[in-house]
């Protein structure tokens, strides 16, 4: 009886062990797919039937964790990874230097104090651009996110689009909705201590409003002393972005400002874009709409203006089906546009 008695206490305690050690620790696997049928006519290029990635959303792949280490700290890590559905290669389609790893790849801790990372990790300026427009991170349909960082006549963001290598993050305890955040990746090649990057958050969600402003400075693009080769005569980038969006309930409605300095050589050129756009929602679904401008400044005077409209359909908690358009116009280029559908779903 004292033996049995004995078993049943051992496994009982084993269980609850087991118990204690998953309600301290978590690991989760989850991704998107985004499989997109079109017809794609960029600016001054050639015309093409597309099928296969990322109409709204790069497809990507995910493995997250936590560990309770105790006193409300945790240690977290997110390994995430682009993917391409219509072969099966790694990384976005266009972004050669994408690795395995190549949407977040970090290690870190949270807490009281708030959130401490290092690694390959999404700069702050990117996070305002997606969040504070309909098209969210959409290479496609998405006019700020092609003015930003697919740009046209020397317009545009540099620093990759999506991510920074070498890089350490805080983001400071959330008041009442007001968050602060900074950021600073290092150039990691020796003889070239002066290339940086480094940014600059300070953003507030509370009912229906949210705003941000971010300010961001960068004097390598993907490797360091490579501005140059970018743009000749680059030596420095900075950018100031304000976004805002506000939730009517029958209308959201989205609008950023980004001024864009380029230090050059020769001179300086300033870009100015701006954006506006709205999700309307129409039964289950919504229509989608977005409009942006870019303009330089100082020895360069060229324009774009890109506009896109979309409707995005649930059929569940997890897919959607969506068909979109969009037309893009820049100083001394052909028209381009884009038209197609697709389907996204989560897991």
């Amino acid at each position: 009886m004292k033996i049995k008695f004995g078993l049943k206490a051992l496994v009982l305690g084993a269980a609850l062990f087991a118990a204690a050690a998953h309600a301290q620790s978590s690991v989760q696997i989850y991704g998107l797919l985004d499989a997109f049928v079109g017809y794609k006519k960029p600016v001054n290029g050639q015309s093409s039937v597309i099928a296969g990635n990322g109409g709204m959303t790069a497809p990507y792949f995910g493995i997250r964790g936590s560990e309770d280490i105790g006193d409300g700290t945790k240690i977290i890590f997110d390994l995430e990874g682009y993917f391409n559905i219509q072969n099966g290669s790694m990384g976005r389609t266009g972004f050669p230097q994408d690795g395995l790893f190549s949407r977040n790849a970090y290690v870190g801790a949270n807490g009281q104090y708030g959130t401490v990372t290092a690694g390959l990790i999404p700069p702050l300026l990117w996070f305002s651009t997606i969040t504070f427009n309909p098209f969210g991170n959409s290479f496609v349909f998405s006019p700020i996110v092609l003015h930003s960082y697919e740009g046209v006549n020397g317009q545009g963001v540099l620093g990759n689009a999506g991510e920074w290598w070498n890089a350490v993050y805080y983001a400071s305890p959330s008041f009442n909705g007001l968050v602060g955040r900074a950021m600073y990746s290092f150039g990691g090649d020796p003889g070239h201590l002066g290339q940086n990057k480094w940014s600059g958050q300070v953003s507030y969600d509370n009912g229906g409003f949210a705003t941000s402003v971010v300010y961001q400075q960068i004097k390598y693009s993907l490797n360091a002393g490579d501005l140059s080769v970018v743009l000749p005569g680059l030596t420095t980038q900075s950018v100031a972005n304000l976004g805002a969006s506000y939730d009517l309930h029958y209308v959201k409605l989205y609008g950023q400002y980004q001024h864009v300095w380029d230090s050059l050589l020769n001179g300086n050129v300033g870009i100015d874009t701006g954006q506006i756009g709205f999700a309307i929602p129409v039964g289950v679904g919504r229509i989608l709409g977005s409009d942006a401008y870019s303009k330089s400044t100082g020895h360069s005077s060229v324009y774009r203006n890109t506009w896109a409209l979309s409707y995005d359909y649930p059929l569940s908690k997890r897919t959607d089906v969506y068909a979109a358009v969009l037309s893009d116009r820049a100083s001394r280029m052909s028209t381009g546009n884009t038209i197609g559908g697709g389907l996204r779903t989560q897991f």
